[in-house]
């Protein structure tokens, strides 16, 4: 006789959690909008020389003039007064957004980073070649241009790009043209994406099919999958994507959509199949990993104890609450995803990589199984959405229990009462 067994509830304790999460990741997002006002305004103050006001001329554009104590010949101003504006640029992981003084003959005197959503190591690269300093001095009559650090080009156009929006209106005002035109986020779609549907949509195919070759499918498609994304683009989703998901940076545009597209369809694979595909036939790292298990013959070892359930969970919301106050998701990266393909990454990253891949020699996907917050994304979703589907179940029972009712006593009102069927006549 068969057993039958009643569904796993879930508990107040994982309710509670799931809640504060959430409100965790508000109250960081809170903060760190505040924190950026801070920043604008600390920019403010580090320009200004005593004896000088800063006066706002338009959204973005302010001009830098003596005190009304200090500046005996107002007619003079325009040919003395400075100008301050600002300007965005898209990078690897998001925009870039900078603050500039330029003089009153159009010349670059002031550049001071005010937020960065970029991702940290390139921005090092650039910082390290001095390139903020090469723009220094340049005169904006003509459009800014420098040449591009290798290894962090993208990084490299999005600096020049945002100090040419911070000057075009000042150039417009000085000069009577702008060159820098607004560009649609769907400009930054690629062909990479395209495959990334593609790739999606025959993992989806697979995991459902009942071929006797299902196997050797997968096979096939987790080693496109780290051809294509892992080794040729390093286009895999981490922690830094889940939270520039949730920031909503993606709406302004990044140079990389493809993780982007690989985590939303993933989300909408497990909310509507219950079942994390992109773990089963497209991580690149997991595919690394299941090799390396293949050569070493490597076993699985579940973990158990609930202190290895519950770390991982906390450190992937700690990470996403200090890229939401920091604006800057790209900064709280702890994956070895970018040490692995595209050798992006600091020191700790490097080492973290090396120890997964010679445990992966006698423990099978040890990162899979431990750290990955691939995995406690998908607890995250699975979880609120039995959540959901149980809150709604005493509604539908109401509902059901009301409809099977209900015929019921709409047929009693409509049998007359014995007096009623008698009309009166006795």
């Amino acid at each position: 006789m068969e057993r039958k067994t009643k569904p796993r509830r879930n508990s107040r304790f994982d309710k509670f959690v799931s809640v504060i999460s959430i409100l965790a990741l508000a109250f960081a997002w809170y903060l760190g909008g505040q924190r950026t006002n801070h920043s604008q305004t600390q920019f403010f103050d580090s320009i200004l020389a005593s004896g000088e006001q800063l006066i706002e001329v338009a959204p973005l554009l302010y001009q830098i003039v003596p005190s009304v104590e200090n500046n005996p010949a107002p007619e003079t101003t325009q040919d003395t007064s400075k100008w301050v504006s600002f300007g965005t640029g898209v990078g690897y992981g998001g925009e870039l957004t900078i603050g500039a003084v330029f003089s009153h003959q159009g010349e670059i005197e002031t550049i001071a980073l005010l937020g960065s959503k970029e991702t940290t190591s390139y921005f090092d690269k650039v910082a390290e070649q001095k390139l903020p300093e090469s723009l220094l001095a340049q005169n904006i009559k003509t459009a800014l241009s420098v040449d591009a650090v290798s290894g962090a080009t993208l990084t490299s156009k999005a600096y020049t790009q945002a100090l040419n929006q911070a000057a075009d209106p000042i150039r417009l005002r000085l000069f009577g043209y702008q060159f820098t035109e607004a560009k649609p986020a769907w400009h930054y779609l690629k062909w990479l994406d395209a495959a990334a549907l593609l790739f999606f949509v025959a993992a989806v195919w697979v995991s459902r099919t009942r071929s006797e070759h299902k196997s050797k499918m997968n096979a096939v498609l987790l080693a496109g999958s780290t051809l294509l994304f892992g080794f040729h683009s390093a286009s895999l989703y981490s922690a830094s994507t889940m939270a520039g998901l949730v920031s909503g940076t993606w709406l302004s545009g990044v140079a990389n959509y493809t993780p982007f597209i690989l985590l939303m369809l993933s989300i909408g694979c497990i909310l509507y199949y219950n079942r994390n595909v992109y773990c089963q036939s497209l991580c690149p790292f997991g595919a690394v990993q299941q090799c390396l298990a293949k050569v070493g013959k490597a076993k699985a070892s579940p973990i158990r104890r609930s202190l290895f359930i519950w770390f991982p969970r906390f450190l992937l919301l700690a990470t996403l609450c200090l890229g939401a106050y920091f604006r800057n998701p790209a900064a709280f990266v702890y994956e070895p995803f970018g040490i692995a393909f595209g050798m992006i990454g600091g020191m700790y990253l490097f080492i973290l990589t090396v120890m997964i891949l010679l445990t992966s020699l006698i423990v099978r996907r040890p990162w899979c199984q431990s750290l990955c917050p691939i995995n406690t994304l998908t607890d995250f979703v699975v979880f609120n959405k039995q959540w959901i589907k149980q809150a709604a179940k005493p509604r539908k029972r109401r509902q059901g229990m009301a409809k099977r009712t209900a015929p019921k006593q709409i047929a009693a009102e409509d049998v007359p009462t014995r007096h009623e069927h008698t009309g009166g006549h006795r």
